[in-house]
């Protein structure tokens, strides 16, 4: 049987531990432990290691216990001003021995690390050393560093307590090196430790650094694969700041883009955070950008916000009525025309809820011999968009043509079928409604009216411009591969050129049932506001705007916007090209 050995008498003897060692006989009789393990118990508990370290938990236990607040948080500016005062009675014994013990560097250094804990300035987690059996891989590169970024993010590992290399941006130094990889940990920058450092820290120091750069890393256990540069190109949906963006993990890295920017996304290695450039600036930097599941994600949390802090205006919405015209009879006077409402506000609101718009992939479409693409104008009620088409249809009338309209309604004597309408059945029409042969649709009198998709290809097919001003909701039907349109958005001016310009040219607002008035102040800031709204939902959707303040400089711009579909390349939906 075991004999158990005191404990040496010179030493400190816990009395937790001297029980757990008295109490190894009874643990080899009654639970049937080896002697070997026994052996390995009993030497543990008398180490001195173990017993020093049992005595500080105690201590600090009952620190922590008593709750106990330091005397001071500046011992070492004290240990200075004792100093300072004493070193002149040198010819005292105690006085030499005291400066000497408060020069030794681990004094000072017991001081400096009192103030420390004193103050709560504790640093990071140790970095952990390699588990049994593994070796870390460290290795020094050298990077030929310029006034421009490193290229790489940093971040924190919180499992490790070590800084990490995040991601490699694309075609920084860190990526034409080929030297660092994702995962790689940062030891040293410049011989400098970066230990308790944070990545903004670090992140500085690179910045203010040029020329050779050395840097002492420990390799990630496995290689990422890089991956090929990406040549998708999207269309962006919304603005984008990175500077303002709390998520973005380094605003510094990140690209500031504006709506319907063409952006080259050249990485989405990193499902949140992809790396782009905008397109044809080849030799610009490649910044992040959130992804699009982290953007639909966010404008998600930014409604549901905005819901609960803006009441609900859908009831001060469907009192506005927005109207579009059909092709009208020559017949009846310009003063008389008649409007037909389509998607009236009882049935549906203005701007109807549509998928979260962040990013559409795009890709170059040249324009197909004999067939141009239709223009679509877009804007308020009242900003001028049939006086842009029949000027510009005025300059060559054979190259332009606008889409003959459906109707219920009987034929007149002087009206031919399929000139001023194509003159159908009510059932007809409303089966052409159920079935979605029509972009838009509205009723008037009794009577029903629509614009038919396959009308819109007719002309298409004809050669012709088909020329389209529709309710703004249609462009999402229109904006299908089949059709292709170029969407253009009438801008009303500023309220006071709009006001000026109108009034100077007597202009009239046609009403329901063929009437007309004059303008009024109300007129011209609910076509503002509406045109607000309108570029708020569908502005993503654009092609091109022009700003309608005065009708000649608008009917030049819009001439030379479809000079310029004519002849260049455009950015389209891939579906259309595919």
């Amino acid at each position: 049987m075991p004999v158990t050995l005191p404990l040496k008498t010179q030493q400190y003897i816990d009395p937790d531990a001297l029980k757990l060692i008295t109490s190894l006989p009874a643990l080899g009789s009654d639970h049937g432990a080896s002697d070997h393990d026994l052996g390995f118990l009993r030497r543990f508990f008398r180490n001195q290691g173990t017993q020093t370290l049992m005595k500080v938990y105690k201590k600090l236990y009952m620190v922590e216990c008593r709750r106990i607040t330091p005397l001071t948080r500046a011992a070492v500016g004290i240990a200075a001003r004792v100093y300072s005062n004493i070193r002149g009675f040198t010819q005292n014994v105690q006085v030499c021995e005291l400066l000497q013990i408060m020069a030794k560097p681990h004094f000072q250094a017991m001081l400096y690390s009192h103030d420390k804990i004193a103050c709560k300035e504790f640093g990071s987690i140790p970095l952990p050393g390699p588990s049994p059996g593994e070796e870390e891989v460290v290795k020094v590169v050298q990077l030929i560093k310029s006034n421009e970024p490193l290229g790489a993010t940093l971040q924190y590992n919180e499992e490790t307590g070590g800084l990490e290399i995040a991601r490699i941006l694309r075609g920084g130094a860190a990526d034409r090196s080929g030297l660092l990889h994702v995962g790689d940990v940062v030891h040293e920058v410049a011989g400098v430790s970066v230990y308790g450092k944070s990545p903004d820290e670090v992140v500085q120091m690179l910045n203010v650094m040029t020329g050779p750069i050395s840097l002492k890393l420990v390799s990630h256990e496995t290689k990422s694969i890089p991956f090929p540069e990406s040549k998708m190109r999207v269309r962006a949906f919304f603005d984008y700041d990175p500077t303002q963006d709390m998520l973005n993990p380094c605003p510094e890295a990140g690209l500031a883009f504006r709506r319907s920017d063409i952006l080259h996304v050249v990485s989405q290695e990193d499902p949140w955070w992809w790396q782009a450039r905008k397109e044809g600036e080849i030799h610009a930097k490649v910044g992040l950008i959130p992804a699009k599941q982290l953007q639909e994600r966010n404008e998600i949390l930014r409604r549901t916000m905005s819901d609960e802090d803006i009441p609900n205006s859908s009831s001060s919405r469907s009192n506005s009525r927005h109207s579009s015209p059909c092709r009208i009879s020559p017949k009846i006077a310009r003063s008389k025309r008649v409007r037909k409402t389509m998607y009236q506000a009882h049935q549906s609101g203005d701007f109807d809820t549509e998928d979260i718009p962040t990013y559409e992939e795009v890709e170059l479409l040249e324009q197909t011999p004999g067939k141009c693409r239709p223009l679509v104008l877009v804007g308020p009620q009242g900003v001028g968009r049939n006086e842009l088409k029949r000027r510009l249809m005025a300059l060559t009338p054979n190259k332009y043509e606008e889409v003959v309209p459906y109707t219920s309604r009987p034929r007149k004597p002087y009206e031919l079928d399929g000139r001023e309408y194509h003159f159908v059945s009510r059932s007809e029409m409303e089966k052409g409604i159920l079935t979605q042969r029509f972009i838009e649709f509205g009723e008037y009198k009794g009577n029903l009216y629509g614009t038919s998709m396959s009308s819109i290809k007719d002309v298409i097919n004809s050669g012709k411009v088909c020329l389209l001003s529709p309710h703004t909701q249609a462009i999402k039907f229109l904006r299908n591969p089949e059709i292709k349109p170029y969407i253009i958005y009438i801008r009303p001016p500023q309220i006071d050129v709009l006001r000026e310009t109108r009034r100077n040219q007597r202009a009239m607002k046609t009403l329901e049932g063929g009437h007309t008035r004059l303008f009024t102040e109300g007129d011209f800031e609910e076509m503002i506001a509406t045109g607000c709204r309108i570029e708020e939902k569908y502005g993503h959707l654009f092609d091109a705007m022009i700003v309608n303040s005065d009708l000649i400089l608008a009917s030049k711009e819009f001439a030379k916007v479809v000079e310029r579909l004519e002849k260049q390349p455009q950015w389209v939906p891939i579906t259309w090209v595919h």
